[in-house]
């Protein structure tokens, strides 16, 4: 079965919706079964829209879409900043939501507690460069100058190291190791 609905289908479909009419009568009326118009749903962000009752043109598709697309990257492991980059250049959209809508405030915590569970279950993952990020650490190096060294930068250190208790851990060791004191005056490794 097709993902995605005919156009000769779809407009009346969407037309009708936007009045308020039930999709199983506008389904059945136009000769597609109601299963399909679902399934098309599924990767067609305004049909998806129509059936939850938002009319896929008008202004409020835009927050709608922008809010779940917010919490879609949350949930995948973005980082409140990050999806905020992605989404929104950098701007506080997702503050500014989050101030004056509830729901959308609490709906933001619990995928954040979600996905914090979630990363607190998988294992930690040393790849060779975190190895090696960890070994200068161990030599005396200041953190950004390790990152630096393997290719990251030191925000993207201490987001792993807000995500993954087992990387906090062995950097707090490596840098409790440190065969060299840093010089004086050098950056230290504060949170």
């Amino acid at each position: 079965m097709p993902d995605k609905l005919p156009a000769r289908s779809r407009s009346p479909l969407l037309a009708r919706l936007r009045t308020g009419e039930a999709v199983q009568a506008v389904a059945e009326e136009l000769g597609v079964p109601v299963r399909e118009v679902f399934r098309a749903a599924r990767t067609d962000m305004g049909l998806a829209l129509a059936l939850a009752g938002v009319d896929p043109d008008g202004i409020e598709a835009v927050g709608v879409v922008g809010r779940a697309d917010y919490l879609r990257l949350l949930a995948l492991g973005a980082s409140p900043s990050l999806a905020s980059q992605i989404l929104f250049d950098g701007s506080a959209q997702a503050n500014t939501w989050r101030s004056e809508q509830r729901a959308f405030a609490a709906a933001c915590d619990a995928v954040a507690a979600a996905t914090v569970k979630r990363a607190e279950r998988r294992p930690s993952r040393f790849t060779p460069e975190r190895r090696q990020f960890l070994e200068y650490l161990r030599a005396g190096m200041a953190t950004t100058k390790a990152a630096a060294e393997v290719g990251i930068t030191s925000a993207t250190v201490y987001q792993r190291r807000r995500r993954d208790p087992g990387f906090a851990a062995a950097m707090d060791q490596a840098i409790a190791a440190r065969t060299t004191p840093e010089p004086v005056g050098a950056a230290t490794d504060a949170q």
